[in-house]
């Protein structure tokens, strides 16, 4: 199952959001969850999860079993393996892009149930989508599907063909908003239309604005279903910042029988149980 999120506007922390409820996912359901960028060259996603982005490493056996491809430094004269991305966009068939090969070329986040797949380290240019190389991405995204039991597409708010690909083709779609009324009305009154589910979920949310969840659900006659929130939570801000969000979350959900992170965890939760099940990843 795809999943993909995108918002219309830049800064409504969408990356965050994902990798938020990705976290949550695997955290509390027996699921497996790839994260991947929507994107050829983009760091952000990673970071959430590891202080140092990791396309390259010194070339191992492990690596050579797996068909990673070794890159020579010259000024080192040391051989580095090309990871991630770019690694599996050079396999010629798909038939290479086994299990193993393609895990071997993610960073693991939680032990055998959540990965990321590192993006290019390459600039994107303005035709990045149409590069040849580029379009064997629809092959390693299938693959990635085949191997987990949900694909968490982070499609920020990226407006290029590419993108728009994604979001036709997921069978959810999450578009992120900030909770602002104008806003969230001009996309209840004229929503995307997409092949797949449509889920709404607020980012920064506070629960003690005139435009909460339930005031927004009886204004604009939103399914209980379709719209979540992700709570404003300094905790989680700092472990985004320190590369450390699955260690956030897990603390976040610990607490919650203190009360400290309650609001925030039952919101999360309540999120990310119904993206979940409207992906059919869940009953």
């Amino acid at each position: 199952m795809k999943i993909a999120f995108w918002s219309e506007q830049p800064g409504e922390g969408t990356t965050f959001n994902l990798a938020v409820t990705a976290c949550t996912a695997v955290l509390l359901y027996p699921v497996s969850i790839a994260v991947v960028s929507g994107g050829y060259h983009d760091e952000n996603l990673e970071r959430k999860f590891f202080k140092t982005a990791n396309s390259y490493t010194m070339i191992d056996r492990a690596d050579q079993k797996y068909g990673m491809e070794p890159v020579l430094a010259a000024e080192t004269e040391e051989f580095f393996v090309d990871r991630g991305l770019e690694c599996l966009l050079r396999k010629e068939y798909r038939e290479e892009l086994t299990e193993l090969t393609v895990k071997a070329n993610m960073r693991q986040i939680v032990k055998d149930r959540m990965y990321c797949l590192p993006a290019s380290v390459k600039p994107e240019q303005e035709w990045w989508y149409q590069d040849n190389l580029f379009q064997r991405m629809g092959r390693v995204m299938d693959a990635v599907e085949t191997y987990f039991d949900a694909v968490f597409i982070d499609c920020g708010s990226r407006r290029d063909d590419y993108a728009q690909k994604i979001l036709q083709e997921s069978d959810v779609c999450v578009l992120n908003m900030s909770q602002d009324r104008e806003h969230i009305g001009a996309f209840y009154r004229n929503p995307p239309k997409y092949q797949g589910e449509t889920f709404f979920l607020l980012g920064k949310y506070f629960e003690g604005s005139l435009y909460n969840r339930e005031n927004l659900q009886r204004l604009y006659r939103v399914e209980y279903e379709r719209l979540g929130a992700v709570p404003y939570n300094p905790h989680l801000k700092t472990a985004d910042q320190m590369g450390k969000l699955k260690n956030g979350v897990r603390y976040c959900i610990d607490q919650k029988i203190a009360g400290k992170y309650m609001e925030f965890t039952t919101e999360v939760i309540r999120a990310t149980s119904l993206i979940l099940r409207l992906a059919g990843v869940i009953a």
